[in-house]
């Protein structure tokens, strides 16, 4: 046996090294080899490492034990991250109007120009959306690698842009108009008006006028120009050869100056109308016309048509009313236009009920060329001698005839009411409350007569005989 003196060296195990970078968001690791016959570092030693330095958060199970299978010495590797916090995100809004109120003339499809369509008014409808919100967020908080949180900044909101007539939805996301109307940002927010005013005269500088309110203008709508409205029209001027249509009533504080009967334009409204005189017009209404004077114009009135003052008079042209026309004085000695007086029809619901019948003679006819060959097939399917393809042609007649048949019959529901309403015409009168010249023809319903003479304070009226007249009655 032999003895040495040399000392004997004490087994060393790895060391495990832990190291959280800047704000504790990483933690990174070194593996000091062991000496000696030391034991080498084993994935729960590792995690008792990181433990002891305070890390819970973001370990990577998978390189520790990477490291304790196969160690890798001297060498820092990142073994867990933080989380950082996410901010939030502002609201933002979307506008769903124009905002730029340049003028500029609309471009058609072909290319051209249109130089009457300035888009002036931006119309809405209630309930339509006028802005959307999309929501802040809150955003995310985040955590280090020690479990300390990190807070987030949750997005700015931003108000929806609340102006008059408008509403904010029950949700916060969006701006509704309150009604129909014009959309205008004025400032920050945005207005929904139900009335328009024009402060001059409709022409080059406005465009044509097209809004879902009412309108006001005070000054004239000159040659060319359009006014539609789905409300009452009120003009402080005159109407030249100019198209205005109102939804509801309309008011002409001066007169009417048409292009005669054989113009394009139109004056409409589906209310009254009102206006000082009406010259070379072509004017139509669902309520009463009033004036002071109609010249060389034609004039519809699905209730009554009324000239009012001493001097009133209707000369040249045809007048028709649903009820009753009333004027002081109808026709001219020396007019060379004649002069019609019409009652107790109405020209849309005759037309209507024309048109009707023709839609069912020819729907009659198809269905009439259809139905054999739908028989013959029929007949053919019974037997079992049908092929596929005649079996098919067959399906599609068959769907084909019944559209029709429903069809047959909205038809025949809807000439049924044109017929009721025509039962309630024919009759009418005509108050002549002065004079009607000679040459002025009066009709009512399908009774017509051509004046001889002068008529003085006179009422027409039809009777078993025809027409006949009565001493003024209105």
């Amino acid at each position: 046996m032999i003895l040495t003196n040399e000392p004997v060296n004490t087994p060393v195990n790895a060391v495990i090294q832990v190291r959280t970078g800047i704000g504790d968001m990483t933690a990174e690791l070194t593996i000091i080899p062991p000496k000696d016959g030391g034991a080498d570092a084993t994935a729960a030693d590792i995690l008792a490492a990181l433990s002891n330095h305070g890390v819970v958060h973001g370990i990577d199970n998978n390189i520790i034990e990477a490291l304790a299978s196969k160690p890798s010495y001297n060498k820092a590797y990142i073994v867990a991250k933080g989380k950082e916090a996410v901010d939030g995100v502002s609201a933002r809004l979307e506008y769903k109007i124009r905002l730029s109120k340049d003028m500029r003339p609309k471009e058609n499809a072909d290319g051209t120009v249109d130089y009457k369509d300035l888009g002036l008014i931006q119309n809405v409808r209630e309930n339509e959306a006028l802005c959307v919100k999309t929501p802040a967020s809150a955003g995310e908080p985040g955590v280090t690698v020690r479990g300390a949180a990190l807070p987030a900044r949750p997005g700015k909101d931003i108000a929806l842009p609340m102006g008059k007539n408008t509403i904010i939805t029950d949700d916060d996301t969006k701006l509704v108009a309150a009604c129909d109307g014009q959309a205008d940002l004025v400032g920050s927010k945005i207005n929904v008006l139900n009335l328009f005013t024009v402060n001059g005269d409709v022409d080059n500088s406005t465009g044509n006028i097209n809004f879902v309110g009412s309108i006001v203008i005070q000054g004239s709508v000159k040659t060319g120009f359009m006014v539609k409205s789905d409300g009452n029209v009120t003009i402080n001027g005159s109407v030249e050869d100019a198209t205005v249509i109102a939804g509801g009533n309309l008011i002409i504080k001066e007169g009417i100056h048409g292009g005669g009967m054989g113009s394009r334009h139109i004056v409409q409204a589906g209310g009254f109308i009102k206006v000082k005189f009406i010259q070379n017009g072509n004017v139509k209404a669902g309520g009463d016309v009033e004036s002071t004077f109609i010249q060389h114009s034609f004039i519809q009135s699905n209730t009554s048509v009324t000239v009012i003052g001493a001097k009133g008079r209707i000369t040249g042209g045809r007048v028709v009313a649903r009820n009753t026309i009333t004027t002081p004085v109808a026709g001219g000695r020396h007019s060379i236009i004649p002069t019609t007086l019409e009652v107790g029809n109405d020209p849309e619901v005759t037309e209507r009920h024309r048109q009707l019948s023709k839609q069912i003679e020819t729907l009659q006819n198809q269905m009439s060329s259809l139905f054999p060959a739908i028989k013959t097939l029929g007949d053919m399917e019974k037997a079992g001698v049908l092929s596929e393809d005649r079996l098919e042609a067959l399906n599609q007649a068959r769907v084909t005839y019944n559209a029709m048949e429903a069809n047959m019959s909205g038809l025949q529901q809807e000439i049924a009411v044109t017929i009721e309403e025509m039962s309630t015409l024919g009759y009418g009168t005509v108050n002549l409350k002065i004079a009607a010249n000679p040459g002025v023809k009066i009709i009512i319903g399908s009774e017509q007569t051509l004046l001889e003479t002068e008529y003085v304070n006179t009422t027409f009226v039809r009777g078993g005989e025809g027409i006949s007249f009565v001493p003024y009655q209105a």
